[in-house]
């Protein structure tokens, strides 16, 4: 067995109303001016008042509330958030809200820590120090960013998205409420869950980084991901439904937080750069390609996967592969997820538009971890099999 390192450092608390506790545990952190991030829709859709009730009840806190955290989060979003925090001295950061507004959070506690401008922190492992308090509560379950110890935000002058990762980014505690799950849209189930899914077949095609740890968090996450999120999509009143892709997708993050992504990663986030595309949604478009592209060195590992998920008991390695990727195109159907890029919207590209492209998912930090070495033309070829 190869050595290995792995690192959990979130604090999760799982349970039906658990998110009523988000007072008591910041508190308990030691914050006491607390910045709550989150985005309009959960402000109307009345998910967050509960949760601001437990903070206007306590004497001992105070609290500055910022709601304007787009679908897709950008540079502005936290620039505007931290000048926020900072005016009002705020000690701690509560988020509430999907993989968007968890980001949003993390990177408005970089500036609110350590000041300055948030663009000279992005890259890896710029950061020296614990940051302030964090506490997260997904509202969607997909992008483990409750877990995670990266964010991603958009640039949308340059056309790109900025990745910040160091292991302080991981929020303190993690709160897993699925009641919070049952008014979830069954296109953003739907999306988000592939976004897990993602997480859980690139993470298992790490090599070099890889353990029995990440190994069982993957196959189980992605075990209950095929079970339960089907029928969270179509029954979001389910909640054991709900709970299973909650937790599933928070495994995920743990195991992609130890292990890395890949090249469908890289090309989800330049395609989202450029064209402002759903994370989760372009991921499921482009996994079953990415896949296709990394067969020939982890069709041992896919077909670890598909034997673990009781899809096959073929002996030989290709052909069980297959029939992982076959699942993969079939569940992203059974659930509503568009198959193509043009579905999302994504325009017709000219060849140094694809060349511009392929270029930034092939500078991308997840890139790195891919099992098989892409080109730029490896990337086109992917994306236009895509599209």
């Amino acid at each position: 067995m190869n050595p290995f390192v792995f690192e959990a450092p979130t604090r999760i608390e799982y349970g039906e109303g658990m998110a009523a506790s988000a007072a008591e545990i910041l508190k308990g952190l030691g914050a006491s001016k607390i910045l709550i991030v989150s985005d309009q829709g959960l402000v109307k859709s009345g998910v967050i008042a509960p949760i601001l009730k437990c903070f206007q009840e306590d004497q001992s806190l105070s609290t500055s509330i910022f709601t304007d955290v787009p679908p897709d989060s950008d540079v502005t979003c936290v620039n505007k958030a931290a000048a926020q925090a900072a005016k009002d001295g705020c000690d701690g950061v509560l988020a509430i809200g999907g993989g968007s507004v968890l980001d949003a959070a993390k990177v408005v506690n970089i500036a609110l820590t350590l000041g300055g401008d948030v663009l000279d922190y992005q890259g890896m492992n710029n950061l020296t120090n614990r940051l302030k308090p964090m506490v997260a509560i997904p509202t969607t379950a997909g992008t483990g960013s409750e877990v995670s110890a990266v964010a991603m935000v958009r640039d949308v002058a340059e056309g790109k998205k900025l990745l910040y990762g160091s292991r302080f980014l991981a929020p303190d505690v993690s709160i897993l409420d699925p009641t919070l799950l049952v008014s979830l849209p069954a296109k953003l189930t739907a999306a988000t869950g592939l976004d897990a899914v993602t997480h859980c077949i690139e993470a298992y095609s790490v090599e070099v980084t890889r353990s029995p740890l990440t190994d069982v968090l993957c196959l189980e996450g992605l075990r209950l991901l095929f079970q339960s999120l089907p029928q969270a999509t179509k029954h979001g009143d389910d909640l054991e439904a709900r709970s299973n892709t909650m937790i599933a997708a928070t495994m995920a993050g743990i195991a992609f937080t130890n292990l890395g992504v890949g090249v469908v990663h890289a090309l989800a986030h330049a395609t989202g750069g450029q064209f402002g595309t759903h994370h989760g949604t372009t991921n499921s478009v482009f996994l079953p390609y990415g896949m296709q592209f990394n067969l020939e060195v982890v069709a041992p590992r896919y077909a670890t996967m598909a034997r673990y998920l009781k899809l096959t008991d073929d002996k030989n390695d290709e052909v069980a592969a297959q029939t992982l990727i076959a699942r993969v195109k079939a569940l992203s159907g059974e659930i509503g997820l568009p198959s193509r890029l043009r579905d999302l919207g994504v325009p017709a590209l000219k060849q140094d538009q694809l060349e511009n492209l392929a270029s930034l998912a092939n500078s991308d930090p997840a890139i790195m971890f891919n099992p098989k070495e892409a080109s730029v033309q490896d990337i086109i070829g992917i994306y236009e099999r895509a599209y």
